[in-house]
């Protein structure tokens, strides 16, 4: 009973049902961000094994980057390269997956130069 009678007090106080100053009714605002899917990456795994890895991603870039495509190809080139020195032992585990994804996301938004805001991993296949 308090819980309701606190929400309607929220409700009724002062000023509290009135639309903002700036934003006229029916108007919309929206930023889409980019999602630009890299081409698969597949690289052996470090340690003379002979695993490999297929990785299949995508990139969300804020909107209106200008050179979104030379992103996307710095990102997939460095990809490759830090798959190059990952070990089956970094990936398995039940954090090893989790602690990959967070290295490379961390990659991709540092070579993106604050352009990239996530990278998805649409798929990763050990073989």
């Amino acid at each position: 009973m308090a819980a309701a009678s606190g929400f309607a007090f929220g409700f009724l106080e002062p000023g509290a049902l009135q639309p903002a100053q700036n934003v006229t009714p029916n108007q919309t605002v929206t930023t889409r961000n980019e999602v630009r899917v890299l081409p698969p990456i597949i690289a052996n795994l470090a340690n003379g094994s002979d695993l490999s890895v297929r990785l299949e991603a995508a990139v969300v870039l804020k909107p209106d980057v200008a050179d979104a495509a030379e992103i996307c190809a710095k990102i997939s080139d460095d990809l490759v390269t830090f798959l190059k020195t990952v070990s089956i032992r970094e990936i398995e585990g039940p954090t090893g997956f989790q602690l990959l994804k967070n290295d490379l996301r961390t990659r991709a938004s540092r070579v993106g130069n604050g352009a990239t805001l996530d990278l998805l991993i649409l798929t990763f296949v050990v073989q």
